[in-house]
């Protein structure tokens, strides 16, 4: 099988991303080109159902970014973490040890709508679901793109606060 994001000449720089399908086989191959390189990551959805967090290749990529290098984190922000203790228990357990590199961050009420699936490897490439509800969108390697999309998300992060805290306290 072909890289999702090579071809046989030059790579291209964007494309087109036609379903969740497309979506999630760009982003395992994403996670594993961030798991060779010590780069901050951005993801965004409104409560990343879709996304295939908790799937053994994606954890050992989230894994091996972890252990490259200590400079790098990953935000994330969404409208609410409620689906990740059910349909990403893989993840929550590794986030808890990452915590200190993985911030969560839950999105005010009013920009919940707006959120729009987007991963971003900085600085390598970037995937942007425009019609969440059908799974199209844009994936681009050009770094203005990516810079422009990254400024929208701070936006946002700047209006956020933290949440899904890696541990639960008893009494």
């Amino acid at each position: 099988m072909d890289h999702p994001f090579v071809t046989r000449a030059e790579p291209e720089q964007s494309g087109q991303i036609s379903s969740w399908r497309d979506f999630q086989d760009r982003f395992r191959a994403a996670m594993a080109m961030a798991a060779t390189q010590a780069v901050d990551l951005t993801l965004v959805d409104h409560d990343f159902s879709h996304w295939p967090l908790g799937e053994r290749s994606v954890m050992e990529a989230f894994h091996q970014w972890g252990l490259l290098a200590r400079g790098t984190h990953c935000r994330m922000l969404a409208a609410s973490y409620d689906v990740f203790a059910q349909a990403h228990p893989r993840w929550v357990a590794w986030r808890g040890t990452w915590s200190h590199r993985v911030k969560c961050h839950v999105a005010p009420d009013e920009l919940a709508p707006s959120l729009l699936p987007v991963l971003i490897v900085h600085g390598v490439i970037g995937l942007r679901l425009n019609e969440p509800m059908h799974g199209s969108g844009i994936w681009s390697r050009d770094a203005g793109v990516l810079r422009t999309w990254l400024e929208e998300i701070d936006v946002n992060l700047q209006r956020s606060c933290e949440a899904l805290p890696p541990t639960t306290l008893g009494l």
